[in-house]
């Protein structure tokens, strides 16, 4: 017992210079993420999970969510518990912020004085608090599982210098991790793979035996737990591979439309930055490069662009893919290598601005989109009272008789958030989990949250290929009953992107 007291403390000692930028980047996160905890809104599932305090994540083959569930929540019955699943997601994020720029740079960067650490740090902030994240901070079951899904696919590459056994073990368990918590950010582990080797040709290392028995391992514990350990899905996503003859075409469109997406999310602004970041990361390539400059040139753009792809290619190769924010917070791991990489290898503060701009404009996003989130909260919750009261006065609601209860059709963006310039589509995005009607959550916060006993939701069920008769018109909805069922249907045009 005394040896490991020994170790870990020698350990401890040793790694000591880590807390600081740790501590650095916990608070950047924290406060970037300030806004979406103190409106504290219930986001998508967390309507169901707040009322039922279930946890379901094994039903997409999600088993350490499942089981460490339980230990967060002190309780198979989840309780709501916000902010403390963010906090520690942020917390998360900061350490693995810290493994990044140790596998990217070294860290003997990191032992540096802190003038020269901390842009560092700033470097390292979209893979906290990139827009696609946002959406992943923005749940308080599910924020802590989604960050650590981020330090399982990177955790392997702290040990890739080491002894090879002990990498290719660590490997199997950062896949498996990640596998079992969010499968989304996959795509990292072959981008870091592909940076990794980028810097070893240039340098002139040898990285085939590495590299190979690294893909090796991948690819085989990919099938191990396709074939062994996944549940078949296919709900809003599907976990299905597209036939044989169909998988390059099907891939290439969901890759096509992964990045219309990303150009669309991003304001043009955002789009120069990275791209003025972009071709800086290719000329400090060039110019570190051993290799002869012409090679080193092509190799550094074709790297880049592969490097991309490899952030939506696993999740794109599904029949049936998820495009929601959450399903693309790969970009933010990928911006981050490219700007600490950059960061690292210029001298002077001046050359270093467009990263610190590209950190600062997703800060104050974060901050926008956490008030934004509030503001339309605040805009449903004023649109279902109304709904609320209509339905009290119904004379058919005065009946014990159980009802079947439907809502359709947007509940529309608060006028605040369509007042706002157009080129917040990122923005649109990630609040349409709280205003879609279609959603299933709106039901579940009409029902379930304001307690009406005698209405019931059956999502097999579909109120609208009836013909029911409308009982209560308004601006905003109208309402359609029978003495069995109840449609509630918000009218288009009223706040539509």
């Amino acid at each position: 017992m005394r040896g490991w007291k020994k170790r870990i403390g020698d350990f401890a000692r040793a790694n000591s210079f880590l807390v600081r930028p740790f501590l650095m980047v916990s608070v950047i996160y924290l406060v970037g993420i300030l806004a979406i905890i103190l409106v504290g809104v219930h986001y998508a599932d967390d309507i169901g999970r707040t009322e039922r305090g279930y946890a379901a994540w094994a039903n997409f083959s999600r088993y350490i969510n499942e089981i460490l569930s339980r230990f967060v929540h002190a309780d198979n019955y989840l309780t709501n518990i916000a902010p403390l699943p963010q906090i520690l997601a942020v917390l998360i994020l900061a350490v693995t912020s810290v493994m990044l720029i140790y596998i990217v740079v070294g860290k003997d960067r990191l032992k540096q004085p802190w003038k020269k650490w901390a842009w560092l740090v700033t470097a390292v902030v979209p893979l906290g608090l990139s827009p696609y994240m946002l959406e992943c901070l923005s749940y308080q079951y599910d924020a802590i599982y989604m960050a650590l899904s981020v330090f399982f696919v990177l955790m392997p590459f702290v040990f890739r210098e080491g002894n090879l056994k002990h990498y290719l073990i660590a490997v199997v368990i950062g896949i498996l991790g990640t596998c079992m918590t969010y499968q989304a950010v996959l795509g990292v582990f072959p981008m870091m793979i592909v940076f990794l080797v980028l810097n070893d040709w240039s340098e002139k290392k040898k990285f085939a035996k590495r590299t190979g028995a690294t893909l090796l391992t991948f690819g085989v514990v990919l099938i191990v737990f396709q074939k062994f350990l996944m549940i078949p899905r296919a709900l809003y996503v599907s976990n299905s591979l597209p036939s044989l003859q169909d998988y390059v075409p099907e891939t290439l469109k969901h890759l096509g439309q992964y990045f219309d997406l990303l150009i669309n999310d991003f304001k043009i602004w955002w789009l120069v930055i990275i791209g003025v970041i972009a071709v800086m990361f290719v000329i400090l390539f060039i110019k570190n490069s051993r290799r002869n400059k012409i090679l080193a040139g092509v190799v550094g753009v074709g790297g880049l662009v592969v490097m991309t792809v490899c952030a939506f290619v696993l999740y794109a190769s599904l029949s049936a893919p998820l495009f929601a924010p959450r399903s693309m917070y790969a970009v933010g791991v990928l911006l981050a290598i490219i700007c600490v990489y950059v960061v690292d290898n210029l001298d002077g503060a001046v050359l270093k601005i467009p990263v610190f701009v590209l950190s600062w404009c997703f800060v104050v996003f974060a901050l926008t989109y956490g008030n934004a989130l509030g503001e339309q909260d605040r805009y449903r919750d004023m649109k279902i009272d109304m709904v609320m009261a209509d339905l009290n006065g119904l004379k058919i609601m005065q009946s014990e008789e159980t009802k079947n209860i439907q809502v359709v059709g947007d509940v529309g963006k608060s006028p605040i958030i369509m007042h706002m310039p157009k080129d917040y589509q990122m923005l649109n995005r990630l609040l349409s989990s709280s205003y879609n009607g279609g959603l299933i959550w709106t039901t579940y916060r009409l029902v379930y949250l304001c307690d009406i006993g005698n209405l019931q939701v059956d999502p097999e069920l579909d109120l609208t290929k009836l013909d029911l008769p409308v009982v209560k018109s308004t601006v905003y909805y109208d309402i359609s009953a029978d003495e069995n069922n109840v449609l509630v249907r918000f009218k288009e045009g009223q706040g539509r992107i």
